[in-house]
């Protein structure tokens, strides 16, 4: 009751604010006020304007991601079904390139092969000399436990005892050696001959100068009829050697032609002798080449042996199963991605890029830097581009830390485009619509 006896009516409130006092104050607001109001409005909008002309920032282009290195690590792949039979290397170990590693189970004998092997390496390496003159000396052993490699074997050894027999002190030498004495004696006494014939040549020409000095005699009357039949029979006897001397010439160079064709002959099938060993050695060395990529592991580089598991010798594999990874000392990483077609335009060789790798959580571990090196010209079959990404830091992240290495592993790549003006990118959504 108080309250409401002590509280101006409504309306008396009402005409309070709507007196003239109050009104002319509502209509004329002071110019001060305004001014200032003006100017700071302005202000702002010219803050704004220059605020979005000099605020730049990137546009993102993300991209899926695959670790790679230009040295990755080397994976050795079990090639043959059948029993791990010896482990040469420890998890860990420093190994070197070719280094053996593990055999794999196999009828032939893995020592024999690999000594056979190393013998038909230095093989090869006397003929590619041209030093046939080894194959006499060169021994190898009778192996007897090459399983698939016998029958090869065995007719590789046949042929090394037969070209032994062609090139060392046997029939073949022997005959050549004779073959080539022959020729030399038949060039010796085709010489002599010649000289014989020369001098014999001489003595004709002589001999016929003095039958024309008689002939013209004869025909002036100065001597008889026998006197000149007797010098004519003379000339005939001087020609006659002559003749005999030709021949012989003749039949020596016929000999010595004969002898050549000997040694021709005897040449050709010590050729063909080699043909047939060098046919036999390639067989054998393909298929101990190939035995040897079926059954015996060995290192494809230097560096570190790591086990995909805990092996053990006579442990059963089967074909294609992982057995370790060699991990080279040094490597240049560096990453694949798949950039979509979207914003490509965007995307220049150089440009910065963001690496998240999913094994290794970006919030916890950090991003990787790396640079954009190569963008492909032409899209894949999948309609999308490949890139190069190179790590010019490694795997260390922007927190500093230090990545593990695994080969393949995914992630994803924020390609850095170039910078833009906010005032561009409003000009071009008001451009646009406002979409």
């Amino acid at each position: 009751m108080h309250d409401s006896l002590s509280s101006p009516p409504a309306k008396t409130v009402f005409r309070e604010l709507h007196s003239e006092e109050v009104h002319e104050i509502i209509s004329r607001p002071p110019p001060g006020l305004v001014r200032w109001g003006m100017t700071v409005f302005f202000a702002l909008l010219l803050l704004l304007g220059l605020g979005s002309w000099w605020v730049r920032y990137p546009d993102i282009v993300t991209a899926s991601f695959t670790l790679t290195a230009t040295d990755a690590p080397r994976t050795v792949v079990v090639r043959a079904e059948g029993k791990l039979v010896r482990l040469l290397v420890k998890d860990g170990q420093e190994v070197g390139a070719g280094q053996v590693l593990a055999y794999s189970e196999s009828t032939t004998d893995h020592a024999q092969a690999l000594q056979l092997a190393h013998t038909l390496t230095q093989l090869r390496q006397a003929l590619d000399q041209q030093n046939w003159a080894a194959i006499p000396r060169f021994a190898v052993q009778p192996y007897t436990r090459l399983g698939e490699l016998q029958n090869d074997f065995q007719s590789f050894h046949q042929q090394l005892t037969q070209l032994k027999a062609f090139l060392g002190g046997g029939f073949h030498l022997q005959k050549r050696l004779l073959l080539e004495e022959d020729v030399r004696d038949l060039r010796a006494m085709e010489q002599t001959l010649a000289e014989q014939l020369d001098l014999q040549r001489r003595d004709y020409d002589l001999a016929r100068d003095e039958f024309n000095v008689q002939e013209k005699l004869y025909q002036d009357k100065v001597i008889a009829p026998l006197e000149y039949q007797r010098e004519k029979a003379k000339l005939l006897t001087r020609e006659m050697p002559l003749k005999q001397l030709a021949s012989a010439l003749i039949q020596n160079r016929t000999a010595q032609n004969a002898k050549q064709k000997e040694l021709l002959e005897l040449d050709n099938a010590i050729a063909e002798q080699k043909g047939t060993f060098l046919q036999a050695l390639q067989t054998l060395r393909s298929g101990v080449e190939a035995w040897q990529q079926r059954y015996v592991l060995q290192a494809p580089v230097a560096g570190k042996v790591s086990f995909s598991a805990p092996w053990q010798e006579q442990q059963s594999l089967s074909a294609g199963q992982e057995l370790l990874t060699i991990e080279p000392p040094s490597s240049h990483f560096q990453g694949l991605v798949k950039v979509p077609q979207a914003n490509l335009g965007k995307i220049r060789e150089g440009q910065t890029v963001l690496i998240k790798l999913d094994g290794y959580p970006f919030r916890e571990y950090g991003m990787v830097e790396g640079t954009l090196s190569q963008l492909s010209v032409t899209p894949g079959k999948d309609s999308v581009y490949w890139g190069y990404v190179d790590l010019p830091r490694g795997l260390h992240t922007r927190y500093n830390k230090p990545l593990a290495y695994r080969n393949g592993l995914k992630g994803s790549a924020d390609i850095i485009t170039a910078d833009r003006r906010l005032a561009e990118r409003l000009l071009a959504v008001i451009q646009d619509g406002g979409k």
